[in-house]
């Protein structure tokens, strides 16, 4: 007899992995901010899942190479290492790897003496090599950055931004932003250099960066912070070629409803007007969509069982973006902000086909 997967004519899939129970809950939420957003379309409006072998896979290594090429072969064979690229001068560890639109790979490296980001651009030969290795120009920045989001032009490259923790981090983990912070999106023009910033005043965090397909409108969700509790979930869209300069000015396309439990993803779809999301109440995992001016609509509940993973895998247009949850430096899980989490969920990795 058919699983109830395989009789449902949709674009996700849910994958079931058995885990310690404290570890699902905290996997589950960074998987769910980021795999039901890779596809682009809302579940079951993109058609039947198709999976591609990604032909080379892109690695940053704080403890290793600075970026690695590994081929992801078709058969039975074994991935090898097909290219090792050390720092360029002056250049941090890699925080993020983006895999853009035209075979355009972006990598944000940072370090904290002095606290600086530094952006650089490069593509990969037939072969897996990486070539045309080079600054971005306009991407050094005196901040981490997080985030990373490029339009399907790739003309435009959007992140957050944050001041580094005061005390000197581990050298061996990721580098920490001070906490608590205020959101911040910048726009960086790709050909000029150009730089925009919104921002919201007061302790707020910004996350699920992502572009509509049109290039210029910019989606983002943003979030109050008291204490350690994320408060007044929105997600908005805003025009990146119009006026204005606050964060909380974008078109608001989806409010967090009380007492209906607690949302862990929520992400604008391609056409800048609608969007999807997952929610959790005390026993179930919701997938829910929206659309601007209209009420949240469920699309699924699904039964949450003790010590059972659950991942979302959607189809669709590509996005170019990180998604690294609802907090793009990764320290939201579950409604609730933690510093120590901080690293966690980052796009450190990508694929090349």
């Amino acid at each position: 007899m058919p699983s109830e997967t395989e009789r449902e004519p949709v674009s996700w899939r849910v994958q079931r992995w058995a885990a310690p129970i404290a570890l699902a809950v905290l996997v589950a939420a960074a998987i769910a901010g980021v795999g039901l957003a890779v596809g682009g379309e809302a579940p079951g409006a993109a058609g039947h899942f198709q999976y591609r072998t990604p032909r080379f896979l892109l690695t940053a290594g704080r403890q290793g190479p600075w970026l690695e090429v590994r081929s992801m072969p078709r058969t039975g064979a074994r991935e090898q290492v097909v290219d090792s690229v050390g720092p360029p001068a002056s250049a941090g560890a890699v925080q993020e790897i983006l895999a853009g639109p035209d075979g355009r790979f972006v990598v944000a490296a940072s370090r904290a003496d002095p606290c600086e980001t530094r952006l650089f651009q490069f593509r990969l030969t037939g072969d897996g090599r990486v070539t045309g290795l080079a600054p971005m120009r306009g991407g050094t920045t005196p901040a981490l950055v997080a985030g990373l989001a490029m339009n399907r032009r790739g003309d435009r490259l959007a992140y957050t931004t944050a001041p580094c923790a005061p005390d000197p981090p581990d050298p061996s983990q990721p580098l920490a932003p001070a906490s608590p912070s205020r959101a911040a999106l910048t726009v960086l023009d790709t050909a000029t250099g150009d730089r925009r910033t919104w921002s919201a005043a007061g302790p707020s965090v910004i996350g699920e960066i992502v572009w509509a397909r049109d290039g210029r409108t910019l989606g983002y969700a943003t979030g109050e912070m008291r204490n350690a509790a994320i408060r007044n979930l929105t997600v908005r869209a805003t025009d990146t070629r119009a006026g204005g300069s606050g964060l909380r000015e974008g078109r608001v396309l989806f409010r967090a409803p009380d007492g209906q439990g607690t949302v862990t993803s929520a992400t604008m779809g391609p056409d800048g007007r609608a969007g999807y999301g997952v929610m959790s109440r005390p026993r179930a995992t919701v997938l829910f969509s929206f659309t601007e001016g209209e009420p949240m609509r469920v699309n699924r509940t699904i039964r949450r069982e003790p010590g059972v993973l659950l991942s979302f895998v959607s189809s669709g247009e590509p996005r170019y973006a990180c998604l690294n949850g609802l907090d793009a430096f990764g320290r939201a899980v579950g409604g609730t902000f933690d510093t120590n989490l901080s690293g966690f969920g980052h796009c450190d990795s990508a694929m090349a086909y």
